[in-house]
């Protein structure tokens, strides 16, 4: 066995038991502290970092749902990126003796594939599709740290923050879009320690590098923009596919579309909550499932949408500044999202239906009021419409009729 390795991995077990029993740091003098071999200042923050949340004694990663992953899996681009490598991939692993695993931007591991021996100790750890293995789930390791320095990353034995991970070293490289830059993901790939070799690093390199280039490669139709229509039922199309999404994904893709420079987690979390009593590792695993559902194309830090698009309510309020009232009237529907309590939705709910009220009240134009008037119950509508009518249009005595109607109304 290699002398090397034992002193590195002796020395980390010393300094990780040290940490977490909360002991003082030798001085540097110690003889039993090899010198070359030094706890990294990436691993010391992290393990800092991972101390807040999670308890060293931790056996194994929480998991998500099996379809969940399957599903997210499915859509993105990471599985694409993946697909013709898995041949070369599964003998790597298999000869090598070693896991080789794909995971999502949070750490959330969507595909993997290793060797007999090595699965087994994956799974007694749920280093398994749908295993969380973010910082904030399971502590320091290579994944989390790749994906937070967006950098290729070794952790060594007891470097892990979790105790049963300190028989493993693992080697994680990042994954983006090679057109947007966007973080798509990680490749990590595992052994047992005495298997820890410079190879490692640079394997995941490669194989992170091909990924994206077959990611980059990929067909890309010009039809593959997302389409948001919020004013009045929301209907969400990407690529030219109906997407069928729950009432929060609508808020997410909304508040993202308003703001395309981008939120970091915080802003996100108060445009869409509020003062709502929901953590933050709730908002970043709904857009987790978001972005993979539009095929990875939502970047974080800030987070934004990084594909075209178009919003019907910014495209309302373009057409009212430019004048063009009746445009913007026919093509809102209804307030945008009503049942949204988004302090940012509830804010452009109001302010775009009173800017159109108005605007079609201000206008004179009959044939513009009627059309508005026959879609909402609006009690100034109607009475300016009742004066621009002459007395012989059929029309008059409908709006008598409802605007007696609203007036009757408890």
């Amino acid at each position: 066995m290699n002398d090397r390795l034992t002193l590195e991995r002796q020395h980390l077990i010393r300094a990780w038991h040290r940490f977490v029993s909360r002991q003082p740091t030798p001085a540097p003098a110690d003889p039993q502290v090899p010198a070359d071999t030094p706890v990294t200042q990436e691993v010391a923050a992290s393990w800092a970092r991972s101390s807040l949340t999670v308890p060293p004694e931790r056996v194994s990663a929480p998991v998500k749902a099996e379809a969940d992953v399957q599903h997210a899996w499915q859509e993105s681009p990471l599985e694409y990126g993946v697909r013709g490598l898995i041949p070369e991939l599964r003998r790597l692993a298999e000869e090598a003796d070693l896991i080789v695993a794909v995971g999502d931007v949070d750490g959330t591991l969507l595909w993997t594939q290793g060797s007999a021996r090595m699965t087994g100790l994956a799974r007694s750890v749920n280093f398994v599709p749908g295993g969380q293995w973010g910082e904030g789930s399971v502590g320091t390791n290579a994944l989390a740290l790749s994906l937070r320095t967006r950098q290729p990353v070794r952790v060594f034995s007891a470097e892990h923050y979790v105790q049963t991970v300190h028989d493993w070293v693992c080697y994680s490289s990042p994954i983006r879009d090679t057109g947007t830059g966007a973080l798509l993901g990680v490749l990590d790939i595992s052994s047992t320690w005495e298997h820890s070799t410079p190879l490692g690093l640079a394997s995941a390199r490669h194989y992170a590098a091909q990924i994206e280039q077959a990611i980059g490669g990929r067909p890309r139709s010009p039809a593959a923009a997302l389409n948001l229509a919020f004013c009045g039922p929301a209907r969400v199309t990407f690529g030219g596919q109906h997407l069928h999404l729950t009432p929060r994904q609508h808020e997410l893709l909304c508040v993202l579309a308003l703001n395309p420079g981008g939120l970091s987690l915080d802003a996100l979390h108060a445009h869409v909550y509020g003062d709502q009593p929901i953590s933050l590792s709730t908002l970043k695993s709904e857009v987790s499932t978001l972005r993979a559902l539009l095929g990875g194309q939502i970047a974080s830090r800030p987070y934004r949408l990084s594909v075209p698009l178009t919003l019907d309510v910014q495209r309302v309020e373009e057409l009212l500044l430019a004048g063009r009232v009746g445009e913007a009237a026919d093509l809102y529907d209804g307030p945008p999202l009503p049942h949204s309590a988004s302090p940012l939705l509830t804010y452009w709910r109001e302010y775009l239906d009173a800017a159109l009220r108005g605007a079609v009240c201000r206008s004179g134009d009959p044939d513009l009021l009627w059309r508005y008037a026959s879609r909402f119950d609006d009690p100034e509508c109607l009475d300016t419409l009742e004066t621009l009518l002459p007395e012989g249009d059929h029309r008059r005595p409908i709006v008598r009729a409802r605007r007696a109607a609203l007036d009757a109304a408890p």
